[in-house]
């Protein structure tokens, strides 16, 4: 049984944040440094952040050529231009809140390749992209590094677009960095934690948690809760309007002649590769199987993993055999609109999320949004 001293000091908070991914930290540490004086706790229904925070490719991104050529179409000029801008800006304000050395942030630049049987991209389309971002950057976003192709060693390339404002970081030490700033501001995170229900009361919002160990559900309480699940919000609350979609992604053993750093992204992002020292990482593939990939389940997709295999040997590094260090799988979450958002559910209840596999460059702008919001109203 919970004890008397458990109940009247660590069961009751003025905030509880769900989740403990790069939105749950920043929203607790935006809380926090707003509000000094309040107690704030993080649940973490894993060992780990559960969601994709540590199990992303590590790209500090934010703009693909193809990608917002399509968006244009989609949701106009105006609000794809402004995505961009709002991810470059949350880019600024991770590094500025976590630091470059810390996360290891490296500006090695983006690239997109357009492959064989891509339709190729003209010079009038940068261009027109250029002028379009240009309101929001005081340079050109994208231009064409053909030259680099044979350099890199790319097989099936005819085009390459480099963007040289983006950059890779390492997601395991930012999450770190996350934490201890945290720690050092007095919040608390507690891991295994997983959140089965959650009830409005009179006086905030109770929380079900089963306690493994006792064998018995105890209720946290705040007076606000926030809820920062992401990709994990239809399987944990319900939420219809987001849907997880699995990233398949592999790490290979040392390559000691590997000729390319930067990170990299193909068939308008849906594969994505980049250096990590002397190593390739390379994931993606969903668009392969979407039906399937829309999942909340940590397993293989085999179809996906053996076309990660081939761009491997055909695309990336062409007819030389590279063996392969680890697998894995972290799950994203997507939406019909690409926009984060923040919202109020109830007088003690929101939400926030980042979408979209960009939750490294929109994470922070959405914490700073979604404490606006809990604090405001």
């Amino acid at each position: 049984m919970i004890s008397f001293w458990e109940k009247d000091a660590l069961l009751e908070y003025d905030y509880i944040v769900v989740g403990s991914g790069i939105l749950g930290l920043s929203t607790a540490i935006e809380i926090k440094e707003r509000k000094p004086e309040a107690s704030i706790i993080i649940l973490e229904r894993g060992l780990l952040p559960t969601g994709a925070s540590t199990k992303n490719a590590g790209f500090a991104c934010f703009a693909k050529a193809c990608e917002m050529l399509s968006d244009i179409k989609l949701q106009g000029e105006a609000k794809t231009a402004e995505l961009a801008h709002e991810r470059y800006e949350g880019l600024v304000k991770l590094r500025e809140r976590v630091g470059d050395q810390a996360m290891d942030f490296r500006q090695l630049g983006g690239y997109e390749l357009i492959l064989d049987q891509d339709t190729e991209v003209k010079q009038e389309s940068l261009d027109y992209l250029n002028s379009l971002l240009a309101p929001h950057f005081k340079q050109d976003v994208f231009e064409f590094k053909n030259e680099l192709i044979d350099a890199f060693g790319f097989g099936r390339t005819k085009q390459l677009i480099h963007n040289p404002l983006e950059g890779q970081i390492h997601s395991g030490r930012l999450i770190d960095t996350l934490w201890t700033k945290a720690g050092h501001l007095g919040i608390k995170v507690i891991t295994g934690a997983e959140v089965l229900e959650v009830m409005e009361s009179a006086n905030g919002t109770e929380l079900e948690v089963f306690h493994a160990s006792l064998g018995e559900y105890v209720l946290f309480k705040g007076q606000k809760v926030v809820l920062c699940t992401n990709a994990l919000a239809k399987s944990v609350f319900g939420d219809e309007t987001i849907e997880p979609g699995r990233g398949q992604v592999l790490v290979s053993e040392e390559i000691p002649s590997l000729r390319f750093q930067g990170t990299f992204h193909f068939d308008e992002g849906y594969y994505y590769f980049r250096n990590y020292g002397n190593r390739i990482l390379f994931g993606g593939g969903r668009n392969l199987d979407k039906e399937t990939e829309n999942t909340g389940d940590f397993t293989f997709n085999w179809k996906i993993q053996e076309k990660l295999n081939s761009y491997l040997s055909e695309v990336i590094l062409p007819n030389e055999k590279t063996d392969i260090a680890m697998r894995w799988t972290g799950i994203m979450g997507f939406s019909t609109s690409k926009t984060p958002f923040t919202k109020k559910l109830n007088s003690s209840l929101y939400q926030g999320f980042t979408c979209n596999g960009m939750g490294i460059a929109l994470g922070s702008q959405t914490a700073a949004e979604l404490a606006d919001l809990v604090l405001n109203n």
